[in-house]
């Protein structure tokens, strides 16, 4: 009988199906080498980083969490660290929950890459599981999307295994730290150090790191103080695994676990304890964290912020920048104490409040009562999300610079009739313009210094005709004011809406003698790596815009207005200049003044423009409460300020109607023609001892803006002036 045919081995029998395979996974191979070495990074998704905002306390260099009265973060708030910023207990942590072979493996973890192949075949959705290396979590979150397809978890292998031929471990493991979501809004390790524990990543204890690195699958879930229990479940976890991994024995892992969770300093019994989570913070606002909220400073933060996308572009908030402001919290503390004394009614008017300083810091900024209820910011006009108000008389002032510019001594009479007008000078068309005293009284013939402590409207239409609307607007600019001006003859009696930030800047001009500051409220930016950006020490420079002698003419006309004017409610122990405005109705009221070190102006109103002829039983003007307001500041502001005075000066060398007589009772309209000059009247100039001496006979009619251009609120001026 002849031989059974010899059984072949299984290998043999499947030896077809194996060359198959060996082929296959050979090109496979090939294939992922080829790949390794064409395939690029592609670039890496853009990191957002948290931007501070210090005060004006914190020195250069210094600006950071411990110190910040704001964190700009848009949604994800993030502080990058280095490795040597990273505990050894927090590495050990993360290692032992999420790659234990982190520092042996080239990027992939084989048997976890095939148990997630398996599942991505043959497992539902609810099945599906992952097998990542720390490395690959990194490249899905910098470099892909989060599909869970087959496809994209191949390019996740090989990416992955590109990046550890392109970076050491250790900086991947950093990277991976700062990149990955830790709940509560905090991404990164710092940032999450912070809002769980409040300190920061260098000091986490053995509880505090493996509670983080339990936190990082599905951190939402294992909130200490929404479910204690995962929270402990998970801390438990990765304790375990350090134990298995040799890093802690396991009576530490033993006293760590017991650790509890405290987030209120006292126990419900009253007890004191250690507080071991920090309170989960209510919702954050538009602009994160923010320091001082009680002294208003949510309006600086918001107006720095869009300083920052003007300068960086959208997003800047998110650059991890160190921002210096001006922000005094003591200068600060003073202005809305001193506003809300006197503006105390709920339904009765707002003010606002800008203070800068020589320096043209921006020191104290009231811009409105509550910016939860309603942001919009009253200091800054249209660039505050509202609109300008009239300054009225405040506005005086810039006339009388241009007109002492042009060679005119305050010692100029104009009359003062309790109405005037002009020919061919318009309200609007047909209707001749007729500006009248604010008592509309007449006061006969007065200087211009007096004129201007008395805030006299129709001297001051004398002025306008002078020196010409185009002039007067001019003059505004170049002293400070930024809002748009219709170079019109109401001009003068502050009909255009300026902000309260034009009106301390321009003023400020005057305080320091004729030179201009932009004002500012960033002093200096950084970027996360300590590299200056932005230095105001530097870039904003002074221009001298007025001479000395203008500037010193105009503030000894102004310090008048406080000793023998308007403005005596303002008066101060220190020498100091203003003047006061209110617009018709008395929809707004201001006090502006200065000391050599410091400017504030003072507003009062309602948000939508409605009279305000009484307040708490007083009549409403801007020598009344602006002034009471602006003096409760300054007074503390300035206490302790080196004194110094203005010298007296008078630059003007021409002198308008000199012989112009005291006329008491003239009539309330002048006569067809100029109110600079009476019929007949000489002119006189005054030289100085050296100077050259001229006669210069004043304009002896008007001329109407072309096109008529009719005035704004207070354009008639009856009720317009102090």
């Amino acid at each position: 009988m002849a031989d059974a045919p010899k059984k072949r081995s299984f290998l043999w029998r499947w030896r077809r199906f194996a060359y198959a395979a060996l082929v296959l996974g050979v090109v496979a191979i090939g294939g992922v080498w080829a790949a390794l070495n064409t395939i690029e990074l592609p670039p890496a998704k853009s990191q957002s980083e948290t931007t501070f905002v210090c005060d004006i306390d914190v020195p250069a260099g210094e600006c950071g969490f411990d110190n910040s009265m704001a964190r700009l973060s848009a949604s994800e708030e993030r502080v990058v660290v280095d490795y040597d910023d990273l505990p050894p207990v927090l590495v050990q942590a993360v290692l032992s929950a999420e790659d234990r072979n982190f520092f042996d493996h080239n990027g992939v973890d084989p048997v976890g890459i095939a148990r997630a192949f398996t599942q991505d075949i043959i497992g539902s959705s609810q099945s599906q599981q992952g097998g990542s290396t720390i490395t690959q979590q990194y490249v899905k979150s910098v470099y892909l999307t989060s599909e869970r397809t087959l496809t994209r978890k191949v390019k996740e292998a090989v990416l992955a295994v590109k990046l550890e031929q392109t970076l050491d471990k250790r900086e991947i493991l950093t990277r991976y730290l700062n990149e990955v979501y830790f709940g509560r809004g905090a991404y990164g390790v710092e940032a999450a150090s912070r809002a769980y524990f409040g300190v920061g990543v260098k000091d986490l204890t053995l509880p505090q790191a493996a509670y983080l690195a339990g936190l990082i699958r599905a951190p939402e879930r294992a909130d200490a103080t929404r479910d204690a229990d995962e929270a402990t479940r998970r801390r438990r976890t990765v304790l375990n695994a350090m134990v298995e991994e040799g890093y802690i024995t396991e009576d530490q892992a033993a006293f760590a676990n017991a650790v509890p969770w405290n987030s209120e300093p006292t126990s419900p019994t009253g007890q004191p304890q250690e507080v071991t989570i920090q309170p989960r913070a209510s919702e954050h606002s538009d602009l994160g964290d923010v320091e001082y909220k009680e002294l208003g400073s949510q309006y600086w933060i918001e107006w720095v912020r869009s300083q920052l996308r003007e300068r960086f572009g959208p997003g800047a908030e998110t650059k991890g920048l160190r921002v210096y402001t001006s922000f005094d919290p003591k200068l600060q503390k003073y202005a809305v104490d001193a506003v809300n004394k006197t503006l105390d009614q709920p339904d009765g008017p707002v003010g606002s409040l800008v203070a800068i300083d020589k320096d043209g810091r921006i020191r104290a900024m009231y811009g409105g009562r509550d910016y939860e209820v309603n942001k919009v910011n009253l200091a800054l006009g249209s660039a505050g999300g509202g609109s300008g108000r009239a300054p009225g008389s405040t506005f005086k002032p810039f006339a009388l610079a241009a007109f002492v510019e042009e060679g005119y001594s305050t010692k100029s009479k104009f009359r003062a009739p309790a109405t005037t007008m002009f020919p061919s000078v318009f309200a609007e068309p047909g209707k001749l313009w007729k500006p009248g005293n604010y008592d509309k009284a007449d006061h006969g013939v007065q200087s211009v210094e007096e004129a201007t402590w008395d805030s006299t409207n129709t001297v001051y239409a004398g002025i306008v005709d002078t020196v010409t609307p185009n002039r007067l607007a001019e003059m505004a600019t170049r002293l400070g004011v930024r809002a748009q001006l219709d170079p019109v003859y109401a001009l003068v009696l502050g009909t255009e809406e300026v902000s309260v930030l034009d009106m301390a800047s321009a003023y400020s001009t005057f305080a320091d003698r004729g030179r201009h500051v932009e004002p500012y409220v960033i002093t200096r930016i950084e970027d996360a790596d300590g590299e200056v950006l932005f230095d105001a020490g530097t870039e904003v420079q002074p221009q001298q815009v007025i001479s000395e002698d203008v500037a010193d003419t105009v503030t000894t006309v102004l310090q008048g207005v406080i000793l023998k004017g308007t403005g005596s409610r303002a008066g101060l122990k220190t020498p100091a200049a203003g003047k006061t405005g209110t617009t018709n109705d008395a929809k707004d009221a201001w006090f502006t003044g200065y000391t050599c070190n410091l400017t504030t102006s003072v507003w009062m109103g309602f948000e939508q423009p409605a009279e305000m002829k009484s307040y708490k039983g007083q009549a409403v003007a801007g020598g009344s409460f602006p002034a009471t307001i602006w003096r409760d500041f300054m007074s503390k502001a300035t206490a302790g300020d080196a004194a110094c005075k203005y010298p007296p000066t008078d630059a003007g060398t021409k002198i308008l109607n000199s012989g112009m007589a005291l006329t008491s009772g003239s009539t309330t309209t002048t006569p067809k023609g100029s109110t600079t000059v009476k019929p007949g009247a000489t002119t006189t100039t005054t030289a100085k001892p050296g100077a050259s001496t001229t006669t210069t006979a004043p304009r002896p009619t008007t001329t109407a803006p072309t096109p008529p251009t009719a005035p704004q609120a207070g354009a008639g001026g009856a009720a317009a002036g102090q």
